[in-house]
């Protein structure tokens, strides 16, 4: 399924605000429309969602680097299909952002051997 850039910014507004709700009806907090949503994350005391995302790819990530060269999940992430992409703007592939999120964070693929360190180093959706 192929959306331009404002849908798709859109769609993932929807999903942060259901998201948003859905914890916050966990915790017995109300989201009243006058209220920051800042205010509310502050008050649950967790950050972005997006944060929260990112964070679970890196982890993913440093999971499948420390499985065996051999592994399938490994084998998958480096995958380079034969032939030529499509015509117009290539689709973001899951390395793709993943790249882009090691560089917001300041991480290299190597620093993954290490889990207690690359859990600390990746860590940003919570306070």
């Amino acid at each position: 399924m192929f959306l331009d850039l404002p849908r798709l910014v859109k769609l993932q507004r929807v999903i942060l605000v259901f998201a948003l709700k859905a914890f916050f009806s966990s915790f017995s907090v109300t989201v009243s429309f006058t209220c920051s949503e800042r205010r509310n994350r502050g008050t649950a005391h967790v950050r972005c969602f997006g944060d929260k995302v990112r964070e679970a790819r890196l982890r993913w990530l440093g999971h499948v680097q420390r499985r065996d060269s051999e592994h399938i999940g490994r084998r998958m992430l480096r995958l380079e299909l034969p032939g030529r992409r499509p015509r117009g703007r290539p689709k973001r592939r899951f390395m793709d952002v993943v790249k882009e999120d090691m560089k917001l964070v300041g991480v290299r693929e190597e620093e993954a051997e290490d889990r207690v360190r690359w859990r600390q180093m990746i860590r940003c959706g919570d306070p």
